[in-house]
């Protein structure tokens, strides 16, 4: 093969891949405007919702609607299996992993039940988003032990009246060579003190279709593995480290055993 032959064909593969990057980077930019186009359609609505907390219900169903319009017009369609069938009136501590933006749409279309999130408080500055957010969200300053503090007692309320909490146990979004980062102690301690049942999720596919800090990835299938729930009283307040590296390792174990097919 000529120099010229193979400058030729580098240049094509070139122009092939800087052809889908620009499909990629456009497919992202259209899944922002269904999130903040939708946000900003119904948001009159969801403001009329959250003026009272009686009508908190009716506000989670409409954001469950919402993540399944996100997801199918993304071109998204989820696949969920659960170890064990779970009950849709009870308040669980939920546990996923954390690794895309998807994260928030998916658990709402997955779980049953009504339930809030604990989530860091710089995103309540983002506009419409923020306000929603900073509404029906348990916000938490984690440079702050008394943010953390105070989160940790509204979460409680919640739970003592039925309403189910999302925690996030990593705390974050890890870097992308991350798989799996270690567990902060919070949620588990309050499953032990509240005497709730901790229910692990684990997301297979959301950091590889849509990882969250760099513009790549494509529409897909998500699949998602409800594990059994944990029972309340398995483990006691002396346990939370236990109870914590026990979790993390149903949730681990499940993402190798993926990851090895």
């Amino acid at each position: 093969m000529t120099f010229k032959s193979l400058f030729i064909k580098s240049c094509y593969f070139y122009r092939v891949k800087v052809f889908f990057k620009l499909l990629q980077i456009l497919w992202r930019l259209w899944f922002g405007l269904i999130v903040f186009g939708g946000l900003a359609l119904f948001f009159p609505l969801l403001w009329a919702l959250l003026l009272h907390k009686s009508t908190y219900k009716t506000f989670h169903f409409m954001c469950r609607i919402w993540s399944y319009i996100i997801l199918f017009f993304s071109g998204f369609f989820v696949d969920v299996e659960f170890e064990e069938e779970l009950d849709p009136e009870k308040a669980y501590i939920i546990c996923p992993n954390h690794v895309s933006y998807l994260d928030i749409p998916l658990i709402f279309v997955v779980m049953p039940g009504v339930f809030v999130f604990i989530g860091k408080k710089s995103l309540s500055k983002l506009p419409l988003f923020g306000w929603v957010y900073k509404k029906t969200m348990i916000l938490v300053d984690r440079s702050c032990k008394h943010s953390s503090y105070d989160a940790f007692r509204r979460a409680s309320e919640r739970v003592a009246v039925g309403v189910g909490i999302t925690i996030y146990p990593e705390g974050g979004i890890p870097h992308r060579d991350v798989k799996l980062q270690s567990f902060k102690s919070g949620a588990f301690r309050m499953a032990i003190e509240q005497k709730v049942d901790l229910l692990p999720v684990t997301f297979l596919d959301n950091k590889r279709l849509f990882p969250s800090d760099h513009l790549e990835g494509s529409p897909g299938r998500l699949r998602v593995f409800v594990h059994k729930p944990i029972p309340s009283g398995t483990y006691q307040s002396e346990d939370v480290h236990k109870f914590k590296s026990d979790v993390y390792e149903i949730i681990n174990n499940k993402l190798s055993d993926d990851e090895s097919r």
